[in-house]
């Protein structure tokens, strides 16, 4: 039993600490880096030769750039909850989805990224979260760094709500509950009366052995 115990800490402890992702993104980076600085080359190089013309970047997003990549984190950690720093995300070393996004979220700011489908959004909120990895570059949530940092910690401070497929279909309403309340790391003891309160304000109690499917 005690072997098995320390075999399990450890393997928590490897789970926790992201060190199996981060090897594998250790070992990916230096050929994902080249890539990427041959697709910005070819790109400047088109520009140059007057085939197409490229996108001229505004004012405040240069500058936004600029105040980013050239303060230090833990002073823009004082004013901006989110900070993404050359942010890029490279798919199957050859799709860009993500070009060196570089942008500070002040505390208590709503803020919304807009842009046409395929412009990059949801692999920008897929890195945050550590749904997907990133190809070059950093994101920072309350300081802490998302290529760096233990993933225990980034899911403390982000949570990700997807568009699709948010509930699983043959689970409860109490089952679903009881789900999100341990994964949201209340106390055992006291989900069955957590899960009952909400049901009971959001007035849930009529359908709370009804499965996800059957529901509107």
């Amino acid at each position: 039993m005690a072997a098995q115990g320390l075999v399990c800490l450890f393997i928590l402890y490897i789970l926790e600490s992201d060190i199996c992702r981060r090897a594998l993104k250790l070992l990916r980076e230096h050929h994902q880096d080249d890539d990427i600085q041959q697709r910005q080359q070819d790109v400047e190089m088109t520009a140059a030769s007057g085939v197409t013309a490229t996108p001229v970047e505004d004012n405040d997003v240069a500058e936004e750039r600029q105040r980013i990549v050239s303060t230090s984190v833990d002073q823009l950690a004082t004013t901006d909850a989110v900070v993404l720093r050359q942010l890029t995300k490279l798919y199957n070393n050859s799709f860009l989805a993500v070009d060196r996004l570089s942008v500070g979220i002040p505390r208590g700011e709503c803020f919304g990224l807009l842009g046409v489908n395929g412009a990059g959004k949801t692999s920008t909120f897929a890195m945050l979260t550590g749904d997907t990895t990133i190809s070059s570059g950093d994101a920072f949530l309350g300081g802490v760094s998302v290529v760096r940092g233990a993933a225990g910690a980034r899911r403390r401070m982000v949570g990700f709500c997807p568009q699709f497929d948010a509930l699983i279909d043959q689970m409860t309403v109490r089952e679903t509950l009881w789900m999100y309340a341990r994964l949201s790391g209340i106390v055992a003891d006291d989900i069955d009366r957590v899960v009952e309160k909400l049901m009971d304000q959001l007035a849930l109690q009529k359908y709370a052995n009804k499965q996800a499917s059957k529901l509107r």
